[in-house]
């Protein structure tokens, strides 16, 4: 990858589906739940479940009723079990890519880092803590205890007086066209969009840079001693 040209100040970094792999975590939660509810049922096809939940929403519980129905497990019980297993299993499966700390480590080489993630504080902070990341940056930023959620361009102005740089010396890398990519955007800050699988830009501003793996950073930014 040829380089930007541009030699940023302050690197930070989005946690869900940048950092960690929350969309594999999400639906190896659901199949697991929707086992649950199925139990002692023939011939259910759990992964086109797990499907049908994720282009449904994938926040919350309240569409597992009629996920369910479908198969014939929308019983009161049954749906109950299912939301019993997803909410007591939050972070299972939840892990790293496998190059992001070595790649957090080798941008604190040559720039200051520091990361803003959306979410409540115990949920968010338990799982900075079981990856174990907390130590690689100097600064975290919970949407919660700012007060604010991404895109607000708050919560990146308030990482910016943290990280000690102006917008125009920042980026922010994430996976999320609206809240990363847009909201780096009415903050002033350039925006590396996080496209692990290839997907078309849904519209609107385009990210400043796009990257399919965290590797990727390193040589776009000259950090790999390109220069």
């Amino acid at each position: 990858m040829a380089t930007s040209g541009f030699r940023p100040k302050l690197v930070l970094f989005d946690l869900d589906d940048t950092l960690c792999d929350h969309n594999a975590s999400l639906r190896l939660r659901l199949r697991v739940a929707f086992a649950e509810a199925c139990r002692g049922l023939d011939d259910v096809d759990l992964d086109a479940l797990v499907e049908a939940a994720v282009a449904r929403s994938v926040f919350g519980t309240d569409h597992f009723a009629d996920i369910l129905t479908t198969v014939g497990a929308g019983t009161p019980e049954r749906v109950e079990r299912a939301v019993a297993s997803y909410v007591s299993d939050r972070y299972r499966g939840l892990k790293l890519f496998d190059e992001a700390l070595e790649v957090v480590d080798a941008v604190r080489q040559h720039a200051r880092v520091g990361m803003i993630t959306n979410g409540p504080s115990v949920i968010q902070r338990n799982k900075i803590a079981r990856l174990r990341i907390a130590d690689a940056f100097p600064f975290i930023l919970v949407s919660e205890e700012v007060g604010v959620w991404k895109p607000d361009p708050a919560i990146f102005q308030r990482a910016l007086e943290l990280g000690e740089a102006a917008p125009h010396e920042a980026v922010y890398v994430g996976d999320n066209p609206e809240h990363d990519v847009a909201g780096a955007r009415a903050a002033g800050l350039a925006s590396v969009w996080v496209n692990r699988t290839g997907r078309e830009w849904p519209g609107g501003p385009p990210p400043d840079y796009t990257i399919a793996n965290l590797r990727e950073l390193l040589p776009l930014f000259g950090f790999d001693g390109t220069r």
